[in-house]
């Protein structure tokens, strides 16, 4: 059956949204939303119209980054999930849709953090860290993958690390998640490629997640670290960008050398 006129035009004004950068009614899964980065991911996705879930274990947190989200105007769900348990994910998924109806971005940013000598470090240990770092970004991805490939249409936002490009002592279980994501991006990015889905990698170096207000001046107006909104620009201007275009990996680095 050929396509109605108003069908035709739907399209039409669907493409010319996403050839302008224009994130209006959008859907976005922000994982580890309730604070640090994906907070603020979270905030400039909403500030920009579109519609965004946050994921996170902690359901207080999420809470309260929701109402606040909400009480300055922005559409915004939550949704309790453990990103490196299937089921968890299946249930974020499924809300999502039930919600929205559809994804189109979803931001890979939950992570945990350990540091300690491999002789010192357990199993369970190893395991937490690579379960929330890398196995979660695979199984996230690869739920939303059926919906955006329908589509033809998406982005997937990879958090990584400069851990992930150069490890040091005591970081093996980290570092090792972040190498991980850079070749999983890589390796995703080839594959969906060909249905206009994006795969775009962000690597920040380390990155000061709290929400003071105050923050150290070096010399020359120099941050002493980066701050959780610097990495919310970077992330929601690369989402912006035309559908033709794609930062495939940004490196952003603190100014105090």
């Amino acid at each position: 059956m050929s396509k109605t006129k108003s069908a035709v035009l739907r399209e039409e004004k669907e493409r010319l949204k996403r050839d302008d950068g224009d994130l209006t009614g959008k859907v976005a899964i922000v994982t580890g939303g309730s604070r640090g980065m994906g907070k603020y991911i979270a905030k400039r996705l909403c500030d920009e119209g579109a519609r965004v879930v946050i994921a996170g274990r902690k359901l207080s947190d999420l809470r309260m980054t929701a109402d606040e989200i909400s009480s300055s105007g922005g559409r915004v769900i939550f949704v309790q999930t453990d990103v490196s348990n299937e089921k968890s994910v299946h249930r974020l998924l499924s809300k999502t849709l039930t919600e929205f109806g559809t994804i189109d971005i979803l931001v890979n940013n939950a992570g945990q953090y350990i540091e300690k000598a491999v002789t010192d470090m357990s199993v369970e240990e190893w395991n937490n860290i690579i379960g929330t770092n890398l196995t979660g970004p695979f199984l996230l991805s690869r739920a939303v993958l059926p919906e955006m490939m329908e589509k033809q249409d998406g982005t997937i936002v990879m958090i990584s690390s400069t851990s992930g490009k150069r490890a040091r002592a005591n970081s093996a279980a980290y570092a090792s998640s972040k190498f991980g994501i850079e070749g999983f991006s890589e390796a995703l990015l080839q594959e969906v490629r060909d249905y206009n889905i994006r795969v775009i990698v962000v690597t920040p170096s380390s990155v000061d997640s709290s929400d003071r207000e105050a923050r150290q001046i070096l010399k020359g107006g120099r941050g002493a670290r980066l701050r959780a909104e610097d990495v919310a620009d970077i992330v929601v201007g690369a989402i912006k960008l035309p559908a033709r275009a794609l930062v495939r990996e940004v490196e952003l680095w603190a100014t105090n050398p």
